[in-house]
């Protein structure tokens, strides 16, 4: 299934951006399923407990770095719960896309 992403009021992401936004999300399943997660996470507070502040794993868009758990906020209330790593890291990466 190809996942199909929509911006609103953003400028297009160039092919580089869209090859390093993917490796981002392998990572965060990889990194998910490698720390055995438990879902659904059913909000915020859940999330940010996986990914407490001082993690190290960043996302770069556009020139602008931000680490995971400074994305959480971002996030849209209305994705939760995250059913599973790969509804995770799609509503993190989504969220780096937003940076400006």
């Amino acid at each position: 299934m190809v996942e199909k992403s929509t911006m609103i009021m953003g400028e297009e992401p160039s092919p580089e951006d869209i090859a390093e936004l993917d490796n981002l999300k392998i990572q965060i399943v990889e990194q998910l399923r490698a720390a055995d997660v438990k879902f659904p996470i059913r909000n915020k507070d859940e999330l940010a407990r996986v990914y407490p502040k001082g993690t190290r794993m960043s996302c770069t868009y556009k020139g602008k770095q931000i680490s995971i758990h400074d994305l959480i906020p971002l996030i849209d209330d209305r994705v939760f719960p995250l059913e599973n790593a790969g509804d995770t890291a799609t509503a993190l990466v989504s969220s780096c896309q937003l940076l400006k």
